[in-house]
């Protein structure tokens, strides 16, 4: 069964554009296109659709905005917004109802692309050994309400930062974790933050957004005693590697957005591993198994459990609504080549930081392919300058 693909686009620019590099790959997919929101919907409730592609600014009849409608009617289908640029004030306000936004130009390339990319990615979502897991994980944390609050809020076209800075002041302990967190050598700020408006000012509202779930997670999620002390390593590494992640994304990404989403990525990128700690064995069985056969941990996740630690996070991610380019860096973040071999993405970022951090298997061919060789000498260099700074 091919796969079908839904445009539903009100700008007649980008519907030229759409119409005439899509008309290559149509024998390779079922195409509808839709010219309003409400002719949309009329199109996803005959048809069994699994990409949207859709403007972002779409008001249908009865005053809803067209994604938001989509993603409550139609979780399943994957939504991806037609931008201009991710500078956007429609950015933070549609942000929660998508999964990915695509930028011009809309060639027939960069459309196979997403679709690719999203039909392997559920491929690998897909494993049975990674829901079985998760689904014996009685203690798996939902999104803190707070987190959905401060989403709401963004929502709304008069949002400001003051009225989430006072939704986040309502709980005390949360602020003071958050301003810890800020203020530590993790972020390497100038300047000493002193409340929770001024974080939102220096960081934006997504990596506070993140910090807030990384909280919530690590406070609500229950392990044995044994297993505890493996959680606390956890914490330590995964605000390393985010502050890692957050360094290099200000050096090498462009646009607000994607930085903040490389910082949530960043420090989400091992969840999978709470679940595997579930199991009572982990991480001593992998690390067992990865003296005995002198193989990587990764491989040794993959023969014990028949799926990585990786592949469980994405699978998180995705079920608690993350967009799909923060759910493939965190799936992809140990083999970036396997997500795209030619290019700079948030999983090579990712591994970069965590390359930077512990030294893992590093991902040689894929760091050749892009180029990176120098840069990655240069971003070595740099860390253990910072690492140095820290310990002062």
């Amino acid at each position: 069964m091919k796969t079908s693909i839904l445009f539903i686009v009100n700008d007649e620019q980008i519907v030229k554009e759409i119409v005439k590099n899509i008309i290559p790959i149509q024998d390779e997919f079922d195409v509808f296109f839709a010219e309003n929101g409400d002719r949309g919907l009329q199109i996803l409730a005959n048809n069994k659709i699994d990409i949207v592609f859709a403007s972002p600014n779409i008001v249908l009849a009865s005053g809803s905005n067209l994604l938001h409608d989509i993603k409550r009617l139609f979780p399943e289908v994957v939504r991806y917004a037609l931008v201009p640029n991710l500078e956007n004030q429609t950015i933070a306000q549609i942000t929660h109802y998508v999964h990915q936004f695509v930028t011009p130009p809309y060639t027939k390339e960069n459309i196979k692309e997403r679709i690719e990319r999203t039909l392997h990615l559920q491929s690998i979502l897909k494993n049975e050994k990674v829901t079985e897991l998760v689904k014996n994980t009685t203690t798996l944390p939902s999104l803190p309400e707070i987190y959905l609050q401060i989403e709401q809020e963004i929502s709304k076209p008069d949002f400001s930062l003051t009225k989430i800075s006072n939704l986040i002041s309502k709980d005390p302990n949360l602020t003071a974790k958050i301003l810890q967190i800020v203020n530590s050598a993790y972020f390497g700020l100038q300047r000493e933050i002193t409340n929770i408006n001024f974080a939102l000012s220096y960081l934006g509202v997504n990596v506070i957004k993140s910090l807030i779930f990384y909280i919530h997670l690590f406070s609500n999620f229950k392990v044995t005693t044994e297993n505890r002390k493996h959680l606390e390593k956890f914490w330590q590494h995964s605000l390393v590697v985010a502050s890692n992640t957050y360094h290099l994304a200000n050096k090498y990404l462009k646009e607000k957005y994607e930085i903040d989403s490389a910082y949530t990525a960043g420090v989400l990128h091992d969840v999978g591993k709470f679940v595997l700690l579930n199991t009572y064995t982990y991480p001593q069985n992998v690390m067992i198994l990865s003296e005995q056969k002198s193989i990587d941990n990764l491989d040794a996740e993959l023969e014990i459990y028949e799926c990585t630690h990786a592949q469980i996070g994405a699978y998180l991610l995705g079920l608690w609504g993350f967009p799909l380019q923060i759910v493939e860096a965190v799936a992809y973040h140990h083999q970036p080549s396997l997500l795209d071999r030619s290019h700079l993405n948030f999983a090579t970022i990712i591994h970069l930081a965590d390359f930077l951090y512990y030294v893992p298997k590093l991902d040689v061919a894929h760091i050749q392919e892009i180029g990176f060789e120098k840069e990655l000498i240069s971003s070595i260099y740099y860390f253990k300058t910072l690492r140095q700074t820290r310990k002062k």
